[in-house]
């Protein structure tokens, strides 16, 4: 928890975190400073990272690869500001890049152009 602790997150935050996600516990430090890297790398800003981190602590117990592979779908899918996506809808985070496709599949096969497919999963997908 010490990583989170020099994020700038407050004792009560990650309390609050933990009691939504008790598996935080048992996440080393290194893999939550890949975690957060893997935001900054996006783009995403300190307070937006903090805000996906209060409101999805889900996301911290994910694992780097599955996260990896959420991103890289994203990508191939045509999203290019997920830094937005993420603070918007930070439990989108919570999917698997096999959801996300099986998603998008199922609305191209609805007769969606790819465009609307997009808007639809940055609009409408909450979890």
């Amino acid at each position: 928890m010490d990583v989170l602790i020099r994020f700038g997150f407050t004792i009560e935050e990650i309390q609050n975190m933990m009691n939504s996600n008790e598996d935080i516990l048992q996440v080393d430090d290194s893999e939550i400073e890949e975690l957060i890297k893997l935001l900054k790398g996006i783009g995403c800003s300190l307070n937006s990272i903090k805000n996906i981190l209060s409101c999805n602590p889900f996301y911290l117990t994910r694992g780097l690869n599955s996260i990896k592979k959420l991103l890289n779908k994203f990508y191939e899918l045509g999203f290019s500001y997920l830094y937005i996506l993420f603070d918007s809808n930070p439990y989108i985070l919570n999917k698997s890049d096999t959801d996300l496709e099986e998603l998008y599949n199922q609305k191209i096969s609805e007769g969606l152009t790819k465009s609307e497919v997009l808007d639809f999963i940055q609009y409408n997908m909450f979890f």
